[in-house]
């Protein structure tokens, strides 16, 4: 499964996730418990979270996800001949992709956090 993240036409990446890709719902909600013990949950919206790790990928790559994550771009994400395009950031605490793969010096790996907005 091949995935496009991209911020237009002319400037995006192939992105092919490894075996642990997955998208969840997640609530934005606040919860308030009041003194006589009942809750209140008030609901402000959802949005979709996709996660996965990239192996293998070179030094290009890297600096250009990493520049995004820091700079907190409005990236676009589809599926390769897919028709659903989502807008996303790149929601990582830190660093998306941080690490070698030994025994190479030029490959790199790391998680990737999307959240749609």
């Amino acid at each position: 499964m091949t995935f496009r993240l991209f911020v237009d036409s002319s400037n995006g990446l192939d992105v092919n996730p490894e075996w642990d890709y997955k998208e969840t719902d997640e609530k934005i909600e606040s919860r308030h418990r009041t003194r006589d013990g009942s809750e209140l949950v008030y609901k402000w919206g959802e949005f979709e979270a996709k996660e996965f790790t990239v192996m293998f990928v070179n030094s290009e790559f890297a600096s250009i996800v990493n520049s995004w994550w820091s700079s907190n771009t409005n990236l676009l994400w589809m599926e390769e001949g897919g028709s659903a395009v989502n807008s996303v950031h790149i929601v990582n605490s830190k660093k998306p992709i941080d690490s070698f793969i030994k025994p190479y010096k030029d490959l790199f790996k790391g998680k990737i956090q999307l959240g749609t907005y």
